[in-house]
């Protein structure tokens, strides 16, 4: 994915997440790591990495929104985020090649990964 795709993502991702705050739900800290990052899609400066780790950290808390009332279903998928945040963490813009860890991601995973 492109960085111009994947800040595209992430802006509809933020729009989302606005929706979620402005409807109501009680929303309890579910984007707190979001935030904590500090990566806006505004933010076309920061790098790829930055906002691909953005992207899943903010997939997690959408997930933990919907999801509420359905832990079992909840801790598998925010479990899911948590991973492929770390892996856009320590995946080096550079590199070509994944390291093996990562052969266990689904397939969508590891393309999003991929340059």
């Amino acid at each position: 994915m492109h960085k111009d795709e994947l800040l595209q993502l992430h802006s509809l991702l933020c729009q989302v997440k606005r929706y979620f705050e402005d409807s109501g739900l009680p929303l309890v800290g579910e984007f707190r790591d979001y935030e904590h990052l500090a990566v806006s899609p505004q933010h076309i400066h920061k790098s790829k990495t930055e906002h691909k780790k953005a992207v899943f950290l903010l997939g997690k808390g959408l997930a933990e929104v919907i999801l509420q009332g359905q832990p079992d279903h909840q801790a598998r998928l925010r479990e899911r985020f948590i991973r492929l945040a770390t892996v856009a963490t320590a995946d080096d813009d550079e590199d070509d090649e994944l390291p093996s860890r990562d052969a266990g991601l689904p397939a969508f995973a590891l393309a999003a990964l991929r340059h």
